[in-house]
């Protein structure tokens, strides 16, 4: 049994059934490679390789790596999963993500062009966060950032128990298919950061000063959007910002 360390939030899957609906979960296409993020003690990767596609596993901990290597070699690579390349072609990931850098990432991987579905462990108010709706509390801008790349869905929920050591939090199970929205930049992704930078504020007083936008600026794009004056950014759609940003977030000439 591995010593689980807390410097990278390791809390291994203990729940025999988690594995196997996370494994049946990843469904990959002949052609694609199985990357797994995290394998700790390899609980999901004996069955991921038993699906017979390409496999690669990224693992930080040194130690974990010389056993995982020991069963079953060098498609076990020491790398953070954070800042390692991700594979050049058509891949699938899977993973028990760690809490404090699940989020990065998440969000790296399903940028990726060649992510065609990421089936991942995540703490429970995070995974939520990937599937709210607008008007829930835990919509906000990872949920939209998530929504320009995939679509999600929860899987499981899963209580501190299926774990060791048990975390304080519940985790979740959320599957993300690749939908790269054709209207993704790098400029809305910033639109959508600074619309919810004082999240109780309305849009339009977190707009002032993007950019350089005036109130008159910034409430002349929203009625080119069709955005309510009033309206909050957690009441705005994905394709709202789309069409905010369209409409031109920049002061008029």
């Amino acid at each position: 049994m591995a010593h689980p360390k807390k410097k990278w939030g390791q809390n291994f899957l203990r729940n025999r059934g988690a594995v196997e609906r996370i494994v049946g979960a990843v469904e990959p296409q002949a052609e694609e490679l199985v990357l797994e993020i995290g394998p700790g003690e390899g609980v999901l990767t004996e069955k991921l390789i038993a699906l017979g596609n390409d496999f690669l596993a990224y693992e930080i901990d040194p130690e974990l790596v010389a056993r995982l290597r020991a069963r079953f070699g060098e498609i076990i690579l020491h790398a953070d999963a954070v800042e390692a390349p991700l594979p050049a072609r058509p891949f699938r990931a899977v993973g028990n993500l760690p809490y404090n850098a699940g989020t990065p990432i998440l969000r790296r991987v399903i940028a990726d062009p060649h992510c065609r579905r990421a089936v991942f462990m995540l703490q429970k108010e995070v995974a939520d966060r990937l599937v709210a709706r607008p008007g829930d509390e835990a919509y906000g801008f990872l949920t939209l950032y998530t929504r320009l790349f995939a679509s999600a869905r929860t899987l499981m929920t899963l209580e501190p128990r299926s774990f060791y050591p048990p975390p304080k939090v519940r985790s979740a199970v959320v599957v993300l298919d690749a939908d790269h929205k054709p209207y993704a930049s790098a400029e809305l992704i910033e639109l959508i950061s600074a619309s919810f930078r004082m999240r109780r504020k309305k849009l339009v007083n977190n707009l002032i000063g993007f950019r350089g936008l005036t109130r008159e600026d910034a409430l002349r794009a929203m009625r080119a959007a069709g955005i309510d004056e009033d309206a909050r950014a957690e009441a705005v759609d994905l394709d709202a910002f789309a069409q905010l940003h369209a409409a031109g977030i920049h002061p008029a000439s």
